[in-house]
């Protein structure tokens, strides 16, 4: 069982308690197992709700009623962890381990304090199909025309004004670049000029990457999710109603609705 937590005040002690996720097995788990369940759990809530999610630390207890895992916001504070818990949550199913690690890039590209970083976090979910870099320069160019986000849309206009090869681009000036620190072209940390291309060519890989978890892998977008429910598609196990239990824990369970 993953049971919710919300960020709130301690009437006790008036210390502010950080949103927490915790994993329940009443037949036991090892620390190892219930921290991977948890981290794959924020990685799909993160992919959900198109936010960063990292994990503060981490604790195991025998004790229910106390934390598991503890989770924080992209910037120190999460605006979406605030509030109380949603009504029904989406959460792709991602059954396979190509999947999973595809959720587990993305959330880490969306978390890190770091752009080149979290542009090479979403580079590397292209490397789960393409090993090599043909490949990957590749699949950029032949799906660059289903790009629909307005502001990748514009960078990829400015790309387009001086390089016939955004793959190419993206590839060579971006990925590479961040990942080696001998020859040319290479991302200096101290290079503003570096910091201010590669945040904005971070707004067309972030697309990409989930471009391609949603065509390559079939994990829905949250967008693509509740559209399909609108056009009577069926939710399946994937959309989870909240209840509150008589110790306050928040969990979700499965609501399957008809179409």
């Amino acid at each position: 069982m993953v049971a919710l937590q919300p960020r709130r005040q301690s009437q006790e002690d008036q210390l502010e308690l950080a949103a927490t996720v915790s994993v329940f097995d009443p037949n036991g788990t090892s620390f190892e197992v219930g921290g991977t369940v948890a981290s794959k759990f924020l990685s799909r809530l993160a992919w959900s709700h198109n936010g960063g999610v990292v994990e503060l630390f981490a604790v195991g207890s025998n004790f229910p009623e106390r934390p598991g895992r503890v989770g924080q916001g992209t910037y120190q504070r999460s605006g979406w962890a605030q509030v109380d818990p949603w009504d029904f949550i989406y959460l792709p199913a991602a059954d396979r381990q190509e999947a999973d690690l595809a959720l587990g890039l993305f959330r880490e590209g969306m978390s890190v304090n770091s752009t080149p970083f979290a542009f090479l976090s979403f580079f590397k979910i292209l490397n789960i199909h393409h090993g090599g870099g043909m490949g990957q320069k590749n699949w950029i160019n032949d799906n660059l025309h289903r790009i629909l986000h307005s502001q990748a849309l514009d960078r990829l206009s400015e790309i387009q004004r001086s390089e016939s090869d955004v793959g190419r681009y993206l590839y060579e000036e971006g990925r590479c670049a961040v990942a080696h620190a001998h020859g040319t072209p290479l991302v200096n940390p101290d290079s503003y000029v570096d910091r201010r291309r590669m945040e904005d060519d971070l707004t067309l890989m972030k697309e990409i990457a989930a471009l391609f978890i949603e065509s390559e892998l079939g994990i829905l977008s949250a967008s693509s999710y509740w559209r399909s429910l609108r056009e009577g598609g069926c939710p399946g196990t994937e959309l989870l109603r909240k209840v509150v239990q008589e110790d306050g824990c928040i969990i979700y369970v499965p609501e399957p609705l008809s179409p």
